[in-house]
């Protein structure tokens, strides 16, 4: 039997990624786990859990472009930037036409700096910016590079809009409804946000924490292999699959590459890096 792999997760709204995370660990009585990427308690949709070993390959994971199926309202500003905070204004969005909307989305797709909200995990001199913006202080946070990968509009009946967005890691839906607002002359506030996809892995895919169990919680693992699909691969040989643990040096015919994928028989090694057909090993979760 295994104590390391991935599960995915659809939370449910309600609670927060570290209650999936509290959860799992009295179903696998396993301490040594973590998700790749928060959710809100607002939020719903995929989660990847890590565990054991494959700790070691949470980075990788969190790295990947992420897809979200949000709904907006327009004419609310809230302090959080959701439906869960205080409303701090109001706007009449009569003049905002449905083409008006439409015609945002080359203007979107040009979006690569945002900065993050203020009712954020970020931390600030230590503290994080959530905890600093409830203790009315306005906590500095600077412009980060990000990437909007694809946008459309899916729904619009005003004054609720919902999109769904691929985006780059660290991207803020919350602030990129409050930026499409914006630029609509006007206020807009996320109501309902679903994470959908990251990487290639689709929610759908994911298990109901209800339906996982001390007896089954194993067979519902996800392929490791499926996750990294996107990385180039190489496969080795059972022996030099002991010089990989080990940490060795191996000779390989692969072109020069900074992340690849290691398996053995299928199975997910780690990552290694190529240089000058040399293979270094450099994440071992065998």
């Amino acid at each position: 039997m295994t104590d390391s792999g991935v599960l995915l997760i659809d939370k449910p709204v309600g609670i927060t990624s570290f209650d999936v995370i509290r959860q799992l660990r009295k179903i696998t009585r396993i301490r040594r786990m973590g998700h790749t990427g928060t959710l809100d308690p607002f939020a719903s949709g995929l989660l990847i859990i890590c565990i054991g070993k494959a700790t070691r390959l949470s980075a990788k994971i969190i790295n990947q472009n992420k897809q979200y199926s949000a709904v907006m309202q327009l004419g609310i500003k809230t302090d959080t930037g959701d439906s869960t905070g205080n409303k701090v204004s109001e706007k009449d969005f009569a003049e905002v036409k449905v083409n008006q909307i439409k015609k945002l989305v080359p203007e979107i797709l040009k979006i690569s700096e945002q900065i993050p909200h203020r009712y954020s995990a970020l931390k600030v001199n230590g503290k994080k910016a959530y905890e600093l913006a409830r203790n009315n202080q306005d906590p500095e946070l600077q412009p980060r590079q990000i990437s909007i990968l694809n946008f459309r509009f899916a729904k619009i009946e005003l004054p609720r809009i919902t999109y769904v967005a691929t985006v780059s890691k660290g991207t803020y839906i919350r602030v990129l409804s409050e930026t499409i607002g914006e630029m609509l002359n006007n206020y807009g506030s996320t109501v309902e946000l679903r994470r959908t996809a990251i990487g290639k892995i689709k929610v759908e895919k994911a298990e109901k924490l209800a339906s996982l169990n001390p007896e089954n919680w194993r067979d519902k693992l996800f392929p490791l292999i499926n996750i990294f699909s996107e990385f180039p691969q190489i496969e080795i040989s059972e022996k030099e699959r002991e010089d990989f643990r080990q940490g060795r040096k191996l000779g390989v015919d692969f072109p020069d590459v900074k992340d690849l994928l290691i398996t053995c028989d299928n199975s997910v090694l780690g990552f290694g890096e190529v240089e000058e057909k040399i293979l270094r090993p450099r994440t071992v979760i065998v």
